[in-house]
């Protein structure tokens, strides 16, 4: 009998190391990524430290870059990670990518020296301005994955301009990377933090707490999603837009008496504002409330009679009359 209980004894004892182990080696595997560290000119950087950091596990992996500015980072698993390269004189740089345990593509960092990072000419200003352009317009043709290298390049020449990750965020929900568009939202939500605590009537923090909102509808837990929609009205009331777009989510979502309360305090803060009418419009129509669908679009009409669409209500208003008399 005591034979036995010392040999479940040790059996237990075992597991829990095996336990242990396995949890202090969670976020490792057989996977490795190289790349270089240069400055402007091209010319390798010596002794530049790469950090490997882990966004998903307990895990940060470090690196120096040698005489010929390589470097590379082994013992990696399947983890969405930040990528960082520093050295004192440069200005810092990160990216961050989903790395595979097999093979993952070269990173090749270009470090600006802080003398030359005050040098910014009128054509680079000109540049980086067609840059972020051109990233909005894929983006609103929907070629996200095209628009997220034309933002991070952005970012990568204006690391102190970080709110740009909202859109980098944005492009990462539309390609259905939920999980990555969040880490970008609450990152500039924290530096924004860090810059004044008090988020009261900061546009960009009311931007990136209804994007955290909406992608969490996306994900389908609305409860998470509610007070981050709540909290980007509290901080920023006087933004038409911003309750504009929380009733879009809260639309597409399904919500339809949320999105009417906030269609309606979109109204109330820019009261001639036809899309708003619009959209409250066909909100009421799901709702089943024709008589209200007719009132805002006989107003969206007045407000904008040449619209695009108002051929599409004034064809719709005489139907609704008819459904509302049934």
């Amino acid at each position: 009998m005591e034979g036995l209980r010392l040999k479940i004894i040790i059996l237990l004892f075992l597991f829990l190391l095996s336990s242990s182990l396995a949890s202090a080696q969670e976020g490792r595997g057989q996977g490795r990524i190289s790349g270089t560290v240069k400055d402007e000119n091209g010319n390798p950087i010596e002794g530049a430290e790469i950090v490997c950091e882990s966004l998903e596990y307990n895990l940060s992996l470090k690196t120096k870059s040698d005489k010929e500015g390589k470097w590379v980072i082994t013992g990696l698993g399947r983890s969405y990670c930040r990528i960082a390269a520093s050295k004192k004189g440069y200005i810092n740089s990160e990216t961050r990518m989903r790395l595979s345990q097999f093979r993952n593509p070269p990173l090749d960092f270009v470090l600006k020296s802080v003398e030359s990072a005050d040098l910014l000419t009128e054509r680079d200003a000109e540049v980086s301005k067609e840059l972020f352009r051109e990233a909005t317009n894929l983006f609103d043709e929907g070629k996200y994955t095209s628009a997220l290298l034309f933002f991070q390049e952005f970012l990568e020449r204006y690391p102190e301009l970080y709110q740009v990750r909202i859109n980098i965020g944005s492009c990462y929900r539309e390609m259905g990377q939920n999980e990555e568009a969040l880490v970008e939202y609450v990152d500039v939500l924290e530096k924004l933090k860090e810059e004044n605590p008090d988020l009261k009537g900061n546009k960009n923090a009311a931007q990136a707490l209804t994007h955290i909102g909406e992608t969490y509808i996306r994900m389908g837990d609305m409860e998470k999603a509610k007070p981050f929609l709540e909290q980007a009205i509290e901080i920023f009331p006087s933004d038409h837009a911003v309750a504009f777009n929380i009733a879009e989510i809260y639309f597409r979502d399904g919500k339809i008496d949320q999105a009417i309360e906030y269609y309606t305090l979109a109204i109330q803060i820019k009261p001639k504002w036809p899309l708003a009418y619009l959209k409250i419009g066909y909100a009421y129509v799901n709702k089943g409330d024709y008589g209200q669908a007719i009132t805002s679009f006989k107003k969206f009409l007045e407000l904008a009679p040449e619209n695009k669409e108002a051929e599409i209500v004034r064809n719709l208003i005489p139907q609704l009359e008819k459904l509302k008399k049934h």
